[in-house]
């Protein structure tokens, strides 16, 4: 039997359609108290309809990778393991790492022709126990980090400027990651980085200084991000 039959079985669509369900009711649960929370704040309806369009709008762009994403992975890991990976918590590049890794683990190339249910199964297992390891440590470990942290910084950063030092080397160092790569590798990656936030850059200055512009502050994320991929693909022709 080719492993794709197993892949994109009714039994898998069942299991991934069961999950999902479970994230958009964790979703409308988290929503609804939001909701309940807000009022108890005081806070009007027309901020929150406002943080839902900006929620919404920032939300489209990197869905578009998400699309794409899955169209380059269904060939190969089919429809259901896809669609279930990355609804939740993976990304491409991992996804295709995993899944290589355990391609090689069971001593076959991902997709080849000797690719079959043994190293599909290895492959999809690698992905999941690959990604656990990050959710296993905030499950049981993120409180006992939370509290170690808050006594070590103290429990009013007002009160205690190393706390505001640690929160800001914390937010530094993680953009940092992300910009790092690019700016060493060159190529399309730093074409993308450097025209989106150029972008954001003469659109923040639009809505600061021309009421004309200031709808614009609902979308220059969603602008940058565009913009900046459409010049990549420019660059690339």
């Amino acid at each position: 039997m080719d492993y794709l039959e197993i892949a994109n079985s009714p039994v898998l669509y069942i299991g991934v359609a069961a999950l999902i369900a479970v994230v958009v009711w964790q979703a409308s649960v988290y929503i609804s108290r939001t909701l309940k929370r807000a009022k108890e704040l005081g806070i009007g309806s027309e901020k929150l309809k406002k943080a839902a369009k900006v929620a919404v709008l920032t939300s489209i762009v990197p869905s578009i990778a998400i699309v794409v994403a899955l169209l380059t992975l269904i060939p190969v890991l089919g429809l259901p393991v896809s669609w279930g990976r990355l609804s939740i918590i993976g990304s491409l590049s991992y996804e295709l790492l995993a899944a290589k890794l355990g391609a090689e683990a069971a001593s076959v190339s991902l997709g080849g022709a000797v690719y079959d249910a043994t190293a599909f199964l290895t492959s999809v297992t690698t992905m999941t126990i690959g990604s656990f390891v990050t959710l296993g440590l905030t499950i049981f470990g993120f409180k006992w980090y939370k509290n170690r942290l808050n006594k070590s910084i103290g429990s009013s950063k007002a009160d205690n400027p190393w706390g505001r030092i640690l929160m800001a080397a914390l937010i530094v160092s993680l953009y940092s990651r992300f910009l790092a790569e690019p700016v060493v590798e060159g190529g399309s990656a730093f074409i993308t980085m450097v025209s989106s936030a150029a972008v954001m850059f003469l659109l923040d200055l639009l809505v600061k200084h021309s009421k004309a512009f200031k709808w614009l502050g609902d979308f220059n994320l969603s602008i940058s991000m565009i913009s900046g991929m459409a010049v990549a693909v420019l660059a690339g022709i």
